[in-house]
């Protein structure tokens, strides 16, 4: 898996949104580690929970057979995603991921906190999933 040039894909540099980590049911022991609050809570139609604990997402399957869950059955909890907001249009970006031939894991849709999201595929990022979130207004 070779990671491919991304150089321009973005129109200015991102910046670190949120980590996500994988859980087979929270609370992740991460979370009182770092002491830190739950900012929100929401069950995703995708069949997944999002917990947000400051810069970290903690995302547990609320049923069986959900994306979560098959991760977490291959791979096991711990690093699931890297959030990165920008102001670049998303649609934009698909779209541009599409000419370039980029593999993203998701259409643009609404994210657990309502901001619009893409997610860029691991084998063109170099083995990482990413997450791009619209920058808050």
């Amino acid at each position: 898996m070779e990671p491919r040039d991304l150089a321009g894909l973005l129109p200015q540099e991102p910046r670190l949104d949120h980590v996500g980590i994988a859980s087979g049911e929270p609370p992740h022991p991460l979370t009182s580690l770092l002491r830190a609050s739950l900012q929100f809570e929401r069950g995703m139609p995708s069949g997944v929970l999002v917990q947000r604990f400051g810069l970290f997402e903690v995302i547990s399957p609320a049923r069986s057979g959900t994306p979560i869950d098959q991760f977490l059955r291959r791979r096991g909890a711990g690093l699931h995603h890297v959030a990165l907001a920008t102001a670049a249009d998303l649609d934009e970006v698909a779209f541009a991921c599409q000419q370039r031939g980029l593999a993203t894991a998701s259409d643009v849709q609404p994210g657990s906190d309502g901001r619009r999201t893409l997610f860029l595929h691991p084998r063109d990022v170099g083995g990482v999933l990413v997450e791009l979130v619209e920058e808050r207004t």
